[in-house]
């Protein structure tokens, strides 16, 4: 069983706030992924169970979790994203795009962990035992 992030609620909530909710049907599900996702590599990071996770790591954790939504065009429309293309023929014009599984197939093996957050997450990291 996975330990719940018990102030996942108020991450998604400001979340939505920064990352307002767009027309994608899913809206709801890969936030919360995403909020999953950065909560554990967060915990992996620094070596604190997720339920144990300082508060002052709450504006971190939405940093993060805005830019793995940014960066990988999670909220984007598909006809809209960079990387949604998987292929691409001229002669009768074939295009195909990321399946919703493939693309959370790719965020389960993404760092979250950037250069952008490790002196942040370093004053909280604890050596391992």
């Amino acid at each position: 069983m996975m330990i719940e992030f018990p102030r996942k609620d108020e991450i998604t909530t400001k979340l939505a706030v920064l990352v307002p909710k767009n027309d994608n049907e899913n809206y709801s599900s890969v936030v919360g992924f995403v909020v999953d996702k950065v909560v554990g590599d967060v915990s992996n990071y620094v070596h604190i169970p997720i339920d144990s996770i300082p508060e002052e790591l709450d504006m971190t954790i939405i940093s993060m979790c805005i830019q793995m939504i940014d960066t990988h065009e999670l909220l984007t429309p598909v006809d809209d994203r960079n990387d949604g293309v998987t292929s691409l023929s001229e002669g009768d014009i074939s295009v195909s795009f990321k399946t919703p599984a493939d693309v959370y197939s790719t965020l389960q093996s993404v760092n979250s962990i950037t250069d952008n957050f490790i002196a942040q997450l370093n004053s909280f990291r604890r050596i391992q035992r």
